[in-house]
């Protein structure tokens, strides 16, 4: 495991830091204009990322990187085509297609650039480092596990900020589809040990017209159980079997 330039604490006193000014600047710099709201954020994610980058030191979680098994590139094949059909169900190609057709597209690809660069960051990069370093001193198993479940549910929380819609059952879908999202994204930034393939599977789901403004609007749970059950399930299975493979190959390493 890498170990970070700064303590766990010293992390988590910078990304509260962060917050603090994130939602700071969601308020101060909702009625600016979309132009210069997404110009504002997207200044701002690319700090958090050289923050992050200054706090931990590094963009990968292992030294070296871990060797997948035959049976963990089974479980990441079923994450790829879990993601797949997340995207094909949420339309998510269609509406590339139509954001290229966008009068704001500008606008909208900083938006989703800063949602994809911001969010991992902080979510996948900072708070990651901070759990897996309590983890580490705590001497507690599966790491990784446990990490990502705490990252995600950080990320899941980032979502309350939609309240502003008055749509508290959209927004409780979207915590809970943010939280699945999250396990997928943090199982695919142990596995190819950097933020960057995270931002931009995070980029692409994004990058829509009307991201500036998106529509809180509920929907059935049994379609959202359905689609993000299976990615929650999916990706937890595989980071435990990732941790299990950590610790193995760091036990013959060390042999």
């Amino acid at each position: 495991m890498i170990e970070s330039r700064r303590s766990w604490v010293e992390q988590l006193f910078v990304a509260i830091i962060i917050l603090i000014v994130f939602i700071f600047m969601a308020f101060a710099l909702f009625d600016s204009g979309e132009a210069t709201y997404a110009k504002a954020q997207l200044l701002f994610a690319l700090i958090v990322l050289l923050i992050t980058y200054r706090e931990i030191g590094t963009f990968k979680v292992t030294k070296p990187r871990v060797k997948l098994s035959a049976n963990l590139k089974i479980w990441l094949g079923l994450i790829g085509i879990s993601l797949i059909v997340m995207a094909l169900l949420e339309q998510v190609p269609s509406q590339i297609l139509l954001n290229w057709n966008s009068a704001n597209l500008a606008e909208n690809t900083m938006f989703a650039l800063a949602a994809g660069i911001f969010e991992e960051s902080l979510t996948r990069g900072l708070f990651f480092s901070i759990f897996l370093q309590n983890m580490q001193y705590r001497s507690r198993s599966l790491k990784f596990t446990r990490s990502t479940i705490y990252s995600a549910l950080i990320f899941g929380s980032l979502h309350l900020m939609n309240l502003r819609s008055g749509n508290s059952a959209a927004i409780i879908q979207q915590i809970f589809y943010a939280f699945a999202l999250g396990i997928v994204l943090a199982a695919i930034r142990v596995t190819t040990n950097t933020l960057f393939w995270g931002i931009g599977v995070h980029f692409l789901i994004d990058w829509q017209p009307g991201i500036a403004n998106p529509l809180s609007t509920a929907t059935s749970w049994l379609p959202v159980l359905l689609i993000f059950g299976s990615m929650l399930v999916v990706g937890i299975v595989y980071l435990v079997k990732f941790d299990r493979e950590y610790e193995k190959q760091s036990h013959l390493a060390k042999s």
